[in-house]
């Protein structure tokens, strides 16, 4: 006669520490991938009474207190500007906002301006810092 041993049984549930160690590998991937996905330039913007909150993504348009342009911190020309701008007029809901410093010269702000109506930029937002409103006011 054939004798059967009883095995003992092994646990019905899964071992999920191999996927919980994939996921915090992951955030920490995604975490620092964010870290250096992030650009910026401290800017000194103008202040405005009537400055609203802003959603979506436009065409960020730089102009810098020594009269310089940029997009994506990358330097461009008054004639680059054209070619972006055109290039996304077709876009009916894609706006530009200009970033101009505080400092920047009212020349070039206004020669920026110019360049982005002139080539079918007409949704145009210029990004202004909210003043304090006066005392007496919410």
């Amino acid at each position: 006669m054939i004798q059967f041993t009883k095995r003992s049984r092994e646990s019905a549930e899964p071992d999920i520490t191999p996927l919980l160690d994939m996921v915090f590998i992951l955030l920490i991937f995604f975490i620092i991938a964010a870290t250096f996905a992030i650009h910026g330039i401290d800017m000194h913007l103008p202040t405005s009474s009537n400055s609203r909150t802003y959603a979506g993504k436009p065409i960020e348009i730089v102009l810098t207190a020594e009269g310089t342009l940029k997009q994506n911190n990358d330097p461009i020309t008054l004639h680059d500007l054209t070619f972006i701008i055109k290039a996304n007029a077709q876009k009916e809901d894609r706006q530009i906002l200009l970033i101009p410093d505080r400092d920047a010269r009212v020349g070039a702000f206004m020669e920026t301006i110019n360049t982005i109506r002139n080539n079918g930029g007409d949704r145009l937002v210029i990004a202004t810092q909210p003043s304090a409103p006066p005392k007496g006011m919410p």
